[in-house]
């Protein structure tokens, strides 16, 4: 995000999740924090959004259908190279995390997330 942004408007946070309840948990928790919130239930929906509404940060699911999160978030750096990123799992072994953490996210979060 660009100093001149961040004094203008409240970063804006991409979640993606194929959980709806997730994603409004997390939402609601985010706003309450001051965060601008875009959402999106799938990775194409994802891209979509993104393109619309450039995020300054994404939140992303790593086991979703159609697309999982780690070749949305490989799309989502296509878009915007430096867009830092948090992956969620409820599978902390899996192979999928292993590739995901290979792609330099700023962390990722074993679900259920302690949002403290």
């Amino acid at each position: 995000m660009s100093p001149a942004r961040s004094r203008q408007a409240r970063p804006l946070i991409l979640i993606v999740d194929d959980d709806h309840g997730m994603v409004r948990t997390l939402r609601d928790i985010l706003i309450a924090k001051g965060f601008k919130i875009r959402v999106a239930y799938s990775g194409r929906e994802a891209l979509e959004e993104a393109r619309r509404h450039p995020c300054d940060f994404a939140l992303i699911d790593i086991r979703m259908p159609h697309m999982n999160g780690v070749q949305l978030y490989q799309a989502l750096r296509a878009v915007r190279c430096d867009l830092p990123a948090v992956f969620m799992t409820a599978y902390a072994s899996e192979d999928l995390a292993d590739e995901a953490a290979r792609l330099g996210p700023l962390a990722i979060l074993i679900k259920p997330i302690d949002v403290d």
